[in-house]
């Protein structure tokens, strides 16, 4: 007679491994794994966003900044340029201590320099002179938001002893200025004359190879005439140019 208990299948190592329940933590880590994936991703994007939007703000304020700089030195140096060079016997004194307060660096000494030598303040009393300045134009040249190179135009009529109109003198000058604090100061004055603005323009003897001719004009060709000779007669002085 067979046993009942020899019947029985035993246990197999393969079905038990088969029906050994899942551990719920592997789930559980796969989860949080894209879960902190993703935060992750979001914290780059916040930075990135944070940073761009930072420069960018940076680069607005810079600009503005510039502009802001542009049209207050413009403005202070049409107002300097009247205090200097405008005055009567009255007020000459009050504003050339206005100049002088907002001079530094070179221009500073030069016009101390120059209204002493000149004793200003004493002849315009003495001789009743009144100088009054036009501003025709004025613009800045180059700035940044602490420098400032502004052009201006200006026409100077000055009479003596309350008589008829002496002269009218149109200039042409340039203040480098730069900021301190909250207000511009005048770092150098250049008056442009005639002869210094001819003296920035660079004169060379040949054009360059790529150059074309103005309209109406016609291009020497090189001729195979031979040079001529020198002569025993002393050569003229080249006119001067105006």
């Amino acid at each position: 007679m067979t046993d009942p208990k020899s019947t029985e299948n035993p246990a197999s190592p393969v079905a038990d491994q088969g029906a050994r329940p899942r551990r719920p933590g592997g789930t559980r880590r796969s989860v949080l794994s894209k879960g902190r994936l993703a935060a992750i991703g979001l914290a780059v994007l916040t930075v990135a966003a944070v940073v761009v939007t930072g420069f960018l703000g940076y680069r607005y304020a810079e600009g503005r900044s510039v502009e802001e700089a542009r049209e207050s030195s413009l403005a202070a140096a049409r107002d300097y340029a009247t205090t200097m060079f405008g005055y009567d016997a009255d007020n000459v004194s009050e504003h050339i201590d206005k100049s002088m307060s907002v001079l530094t660096g070179p221009a500073k000494p030069e016009y101390s320099k120059l209204v002493t030598e000149s004793n200003l303040a004493a002849e315009v009393r003495k001789q009743q002179v009144v100088s009054e300045v036009t501003i025709q134009d004025a613009g800045v040249v180059t700035n940044t938001a602490d420098t400032s190179k502004v052009l201006i135009f200006m026409n100077q009529s000055v009479t003596r002893g309350k008589k008829e109109l002496v002269s009218i003198n149109p200039s042409r000058l340039t203040f480098d200025m730069r900021r301190d604090g909250d207000r511009w100061m005048i770092n150098q004055i250049e008056v442009i004359t005639d002869d210094t603005f001819r003296s920035k323009i660079e004169v060379v003897e040949s054009l360059p190879p790529d150059a074309k001719p103005l309209p109406g004009q016609q291009s020497t060709a090189p001729s195979s005439a031979p040079a001529p000779q020198p002569s025993s007669s002393p050569a003229p002085e080249p006119v001067p140019v105006p």
